[in-house]
């Protein structure tokens, strides 16, 4: 069943063409495609490979250091989770944001404090980690509240979704109602 006026039918756009692996949060963090994979991940794999050189090597090569999954993790929020020191200040030599927030608003010193690595989270409060900073957060459509997410004084200040997305709604609502038509006798 198609939901008759959702969130994704009222919003305004206009909208961007379309989210990447970049963050679009102003702290670094967060992605609005919040499905699926976002890009080829590279620096991220490098990171839980904790491969320091290929780390170098893919920035070198133009790979983008604050590169964001589908849940707005940067790979400096898996280097903490993975306490992965040498990886953490090697991202922050290289530009990691050290305060990007995933979706949830968690930064990767509230990772390594969540695992409890006293020394990741020495290493990033080193490096200018704001303990009580907790970033935007990015609620994912199938959360209630965001129904009406984007009237609020929050959703009016948040990033609209892409294009690509909304094409996408479309293309699934599209199919729901075909599949609910098909089942219809006599349609």
């Amino acid at each position: 069943m198609v939901e008759r006026n959702p969130w994704y039918k009222r919003v305004k756009g206009p909208f961007p063409d379309q989210y990447t692996c970049v963050g679009v949060k102003p702290d670094g963090g967060g992605s609005m495609r919040g499905r699926g994979i976002v890009g080829k991940m590279k620096v991220h794999r490098a990171v839980f490979n904790k491969d320091a050189d290929l780390v170098r090597k893919l920035i070198a090569e133009g790979e983008n250091i604050m590169e964001v999954e589908a849940a707005g993790n940067t790979p400096l929020h898996n280097a903490a989770w993975a306490n992965w020191v040498e990886g953490a200040e090697l991202l922050i030599e290289l530009g990691a944001k050290v305060n990007a927030s995933n979706n949830a608003g968690d930064t990767a010193y509230i990772w390594a404090h969540n695992m409890g690595w006293s020394k990741m989270m020495e290493t990033l409060v080193k490096h200018g980690a704001r303990k009580d900073y907790v970033g935007q957060l990015i609620v994912p459509e199938h959360i209630p509240k965001v129904k009406d997410f984007y009237d609020d004084e929050v959703g009016q200040k948040h990033p609209l979704p892409s294009e690509e997305f909304m094409e996408w709604r479309r293309r699934e609502d599209e199919k729901v109602i075909h599949e609910s038509n098909a089942a219809l006798p006599g349609l």
